[in-house]
């Protein structure tokens, strides 16, 4: 018995030994691994300040043009509207004026019809008197 513990003493010291190396060697690669993991964290924090640094402007200055924007197309809309209500009001004076014209261009076309031809008879009962 003696000689089978002798036998496993050996192997047992040896997986001791290089378990507590691999276990080192784990821990210094973690400790690297946590340090490049800091110095990433710190430098996206910094990335994003200065990016948020930049954005917030430009953000405000697009707020403003959209502002102007949206004012321009108020006051464009409001004209348009304006100019549309007074080509109807044009629209409505100008077939007003045309039925008033066309009216009076009847009533004259008729007044000229008539004295046209009581003048042409006159003037043919006159040629037949003779």
């Amino acid at each position: 018995m003696n000689t089978l513990a002798a036998s496993i003493y050996q192997p047992l010291e040896f997986l001791i030994y290089t378990s507590i190396i691999l276990l080192i060697i784990i821990g210094v690669f973690l400790i690297k691994l946590l340090v490049d993991f800091s110095s990433l964290l710190k430098c996206s924090q910094d990335f994003i300040k200065a990016t948020q640094a930049e954005l917030e402007p430009t953000i405000k200055e697009i707020h403003a043009t959209l502002i102007n924007i949206n004012n321009i197309s108020s006051n464009v809309n409001s004209q348009l509207n304006s100019i549309n209500d007074g080509v109807r009001k044009g629209a409505k004076y100008l077939s007003e004026v045309a039925a008033l014209v066309g009216d009076k261009a009847k009533n004259a076309g008729g007044l000229i019809k008539k004295n046209l031809l009581s003048g042409i008879y006159l003037l043919m009962s006159s040629k037949k008197n003779k």
